[in-house]
């Protein structure tokens, strides 16, 4: 097994609104597999935080009459304070508000003027306000709208300061071509070279300071502010230790463990993330990501969830009302990593009860409580036991490798559902077993007693190895079982010890009540959402 260190991000969640489905499900696949990571014996950082500057923060804190500091911690520290509720555990939460952040941007920004990388020009343009830049005419909608916000472009002319990024597009083509695996799943990939195809233009990396105050002031033009995208993206070295200096002169920085980074995004920011980013970072002299690992959209009745639609999903009532760990596995287990997924109350109730409740919670309850009441709470002798126990055992045992190598490759969904399988054959061969019939019978007849003893044993066994495998998903159920199974402490086996077995006469623990059926109130049902209105096309600004 592997020991290197891995460095796991999510992207800093922009603060202008509260956190949202989209925002949770990122971080909690991030906690989920620096969980996983860590029982396979890896180090791991994982981090997270916020992105506070731009013209919609300042926006923002002005309809609220704040400072735009104020205005930004305030709603940092909601993302903050949601992460906790759901029980999600980052090693980093970086703010790009703090000085730290400060002094890495301008370092970053001084070290590629000195080399030749930026240069001034004036620029007129179709602007988004609401993606905070200027898009090329291949990049608005038929509708002459921008394709995310569905917001005519403002026609901008300005001065401002420009990064050579054009210059990076061979080198990109290539280093994508000659690394395929670098952005999973492969279709994202594509998209990006699709991306490059066309002629990669310079990128706008200022904002004068007459129209947007609120951001890191360049070090060679303080007229200016720096925008926001090439600011945020340079958090995820920042966040191991880079300061923005020469090569050599970051004493600070960790570059063995930022080799091993994997950054995980939604599909709406892959151009950032793999077209800008990797070209800052060759222009900074920086080994680029290990990975991108891209996700979907989680969306509410077929529409993706939007405010103006009333089809948001607040991630902390929902973990709270049903439950941290339900929300996390319905999440995981239900989407295919990559691709869009349609979030319904109904579904996840059906899932949770059919996969949880009925399976893994049903499982446990009826083979400990037999247990308990026949084998006086003690793990029984493995002495007598049969084909059908070796048989079941043998596919137990064979989940770590399977779910490894899917949770590895991004196949969350694939890695769970192995998981349930799993579950599945175990209730099948209780259901064929039927040892409440054996401890019935157990007091009169020997034979059944030994029976009784192989097939609650077998099952003490399986359960062990669903706790661990699935502690990173279900760690709050996988806790409990643990404690019911005999295991003393708060700490998570390690991955290899998920195929031991339960030490004989060992006493079992309190049968827990894992995962109690879940119901849906009629109130909590979703009506179908509205159709999004019609957007008259409107002219520019002038």
């Amino acid at each position: 097994m592997s020991a290197r260190s891995v460095y796991l991000t999510t992207p800093l969640y922009y603060v202008n609104a509260r956190p949202h489905l989209g925002h949770a499900y990122t971080t909690i696949v991030v906690d989920v597999v620096s969980r996983f990571y860590r029982q396979r014996g890896n180090g791991v950082v994982f981090l997270t935080g916020t992105d506070e500057h731009g013209e919609k923060i300042q926006q923002g804190a002005a309809k609220e009459n704040l400072p735009p500091l104020e205005f930004a911690t305030q709603n940092s520290h909601h993302f903050r304070e949601a992460w906790e509720k759901i029980g999600l555990k980052a090693d980093v939460f970086y703010r790009t508000s703090q000085p730290s952040h400060y002094q890495l941007v301008q370092n970053a920004l001084q070290q590629l003027k000195d080399r030749g990388e930026i240069y001034f020009a004036e620029y007129e343009g179709k602007y988004c306000v609401g993606c905070e830049r200027f898009r090329t005419d291949q990049e608005w909608g038929p509708d002459g709208l921008c394709p995310d916000h569905k917001t005519p472009p403002e026609i901008r002319k300005e001065s401002n300061y420009w990064f050579k990024m054009g210059a990076y597009q061979d080198r990109l083509i290539k280093f994508y071509k000659e690394n395929p695996d670098v952005i999973r799943p492969a279709s994202y990939l594509n998209e990006v070279l699709g991306f490059l195809s066309q002629p990669l233009e310079d990128l706008c990396i200022s904002r004068p300071t007459s129209r947007l105050s609120w951001g890191i002031p360049l070090p060679f033009d303080d007229k200016y502010v720096t925008y926001v995208w090439f600011d945020a993206l340079l958090n995820y070295p920042g966040g191991v230790g880079y300061e923005g200096l020469p090569a050599g002169k970051n004493p600070k920085f960790d570059e063995k463990l930022w080799g091993e980074v994997t950054h995980f995004l939604a599909k709406d920011i892959l151009k950032t993330h793999a077209i800008y980013w990797p070209t800052m970072l060759l222009a900074l002299g920086l080994p680029l990501f290990k990975h991108l690992h891209v996700h979907g959209y989680w969306l509410m009745n077929d529409h993706k969830m939007s405010k103006s639609l009333g089809n948001v999903l607040e991630p902390v009532a929902f973990s709270e009302q049903f439950g941290a760990d339900a929300f996390r596995f319905y999440l995981m287990r239900e989407m295919s990593f990559g691709t869009d997924s349609s979030f319904t109350r109904e579904n996840f109730v059906n899932r949770a009860n059919a996969e949880l409740a009925n399976g893994l919670g049903n499982l446990t309850s009826r083979s400990l409580t037999i247990a308990t009441k026949s084998l006086g709470g003690r793990v029984p002798s493995r002495a007598v036991r049969g084909p059908s126990e070796a048989e079941l055992l043998k596919r137990v045992h064979a989940l770590p490798e399977l779910f490894a190598k899917d949770f590895e490759a991004a196949r969350y969904h694939i890695a769970l559902a192995a998981f349930s399988d799993v579950v599945k054959a175990c209730d099948q061969y209780v259901n064929e077993q039927k040892p409440w019939a054996l401890a019935k019978a157990a007091p009169t007849d020997p034979e059944a007693q030994k029976r009784l003893e192989a097939v609650l044993g077998t099952l003490i066994d399986s359960l062990w190895t669903l706790s661990v495998v699935g502690s990173c998903v279900l760690p709050e159920g996988s806790q409990k079982l643990r404690v019911a199974l005999g295991e003393a402490g708060e700490s998570v086996p390690s991955w290899d010890r998920a195929t031991e077995l339960r030490p004989e006469g060992s006493a079992l623990g309190e049968v827990p009540r894992l995962y109690p059926r879940l119901e849906l109130p009629k109130e909590e049902e979703v009506a179908p959402a509205p159709k999004p209105p019609k957007q008259k096309p409107q002219a520019p600004k002038a």
